[in-house]
């Protein structure tokens, strides 16, 4: 049975900041949901003195380590040859992943140099952990007193994969079915992380239900889980029956699904396509529109019309509106919109103008002014969007982006 866990995270780039360790987040949330504490989370750089410390400090902790980092074919991947040297043991070649990785490189017609044979050693007695996404393999080996070290690729991508195929399937087999618990991810728009907490606060959790809050500007999450198998399936089904009651108005999805990948479900749902005209957010909602696989389904494309002369060539907006109103206002929006939709034959187009700032505002229009339009069949409006209270410009962009989507969202929705 395990009952908690220690993460730690390797690679200098992390100690000195020039990376976000965005995978013990991960692990961590991952672990969560099957009912294993975390016991702590390490970051270590790539020095000997130093991951040898952090292996016995994570020894002692958990009942499980889970490692990132370290595995690939450079003289500061340390990870197998310490591992081995921490157990006591040598590190041994495996021939299967060795004439793997030579196969990858030649079917990719790239060079293959020895120093990538290091990604095919482990330590003597390692089960291999596959990596579909990498050439790295990892590895889980038995740290003694029934505890286990597993160690995935630090390339977060790579990571998250080998941690779903293998890792957590493992770690389910052994726990068995006391390990089973109810989880469901509302994604949230339109209040605040404290605002969230007030409304569900009146919920009787008990001392099986949990709920957990992550702000990650502009999505906000809440997740509840219910532990304790099927005896607990009643619970759970209610108390989310109740979530989705109270936060009705605000969740966009019932499930980790992104806003464009909701907002893209519906469109191919009703059979439409999309086109945008971008001003103040340089083409961040076409980026995430297309960051969805499949899209091209229903996304047309979009133009990126920064300024009043790209505004008037490309979608046809009156010279002068842009001279009586300026280019941030309402009839510009509704005429950059109706301007995509004409032009790209898409069956919806979506415009946003505003001020990002820091510079560029005025008494009239102070930075966060933004107005988004849509212009779609028998509809045809602008919106204003006050992000005002945003005063950073990328906060301002990427709430825009977030809501301009949601407003398209329920307007597919109803």
């Amino acid at each position: 049975m395990i009952a908690s866990a220690v993460i730690l995270s390797t690679g200098d780039e992390l100690t000195t900041g020039k990376v976000i360790d965005t995978n013990s987040a991960f692990i961590a949330d991952r672990l969560y949901a099957l009912g294993i504490r975390v016991a702590a989370v390490l970051k270590v750089g790539d020095e000997r003195d130093k991951l040898l410390w952090a292996f016995r400090q994570a020894q002692e902790l958990g009942d499980i380590v889970i490692g990132t980092g370290g595995l690939g074919p450079t003289a500061d991947d340390l990870t197998s040859e310490l591992v081995a040297e921490f157990l006591g043991v040598t590190t041994k070649r495996d021939a299967g992943v060795a004439d793997a990785l030579k196969a990858r490189y030649a079917k990719r017609g790239v060079a293959f140099t020895a120093n990538n044979l290091k990604q095919a050693d482990f330590p003597d007695g390692a089960d291999i952990i596959p990596n579909p996404n990498g050439t790295a393999p990892g590895f889980r080996v038995d740290l003694g007193q029934g505890k286990k070290l597993l160690w995935l690729s630090g390339v977060p991508h790579e990571m998250s994969a080998m941690l779903r195929a293998s890792v957590l399937p493992w770690i389910v087999a052994q726990n068995g079915a006391q390990s089973t618990i109810h989880e469901a991810t509302f994604k949230i728009n339109g209040i605040s992380e404290s605002k969230l907490d007030d409304l569900v606060k009146p919920l009787d959790l008990g001392n099986v239900a949990k709920l957990a809050f992550r702000a990650h500007f502009p999505d906000l999450t809440l997740r509840l889980t219910v532990s304790g198998g099927a005896a607990q399936a009643e619970r759970f089904a209610s108390l989310r029956g109740q979530i989705k009651t109270i936060l009705r108005d605000y969740i966009y999805a019932d499930g980790d699904l992104t806003m464009e990948e909701v907002v893209g479900q519906l469109l191919l749902q009703k059979n439409l396509t999309l086109a945008l005209a971008e001003s103040c957010t340089g083409g961040m909602i076409s980026q995430r529109i297309t960051r969805v696989a499949g899209s091209s389904a229903y996304f047309l494309g979009g133009a990126v019309t920064y300024s009043n002369g790209e505004k008037i060539r490309a979608l046809g907006v009156k010279p002068e509106t842009l001279e009586r109103v300026g280019a941030v206002s309402q009839e510009t929006a509704l005429e950059m919109s109706q301007g995509m939709r004409q032009r790209s034959g898409a069956a919806i187009g979506l415009s946003i103008t505003g001020v990002a700032g820091p510079s560029g505002g005025s008494p009239d229009k102070p930075v966060g002014t933004v107005w988004a339009s849509i212009c779609m069949e028998n509809f045809h409006e602008a919106k204003l969007l006050n992000l005002m209270v945003l005063t950073d410009r990328e906060r301002i962009v990427q709430g825009t982006a977030q809501a301009a989507l949601n407003w398209l969202r329920q307007l597919l929705s109803s």
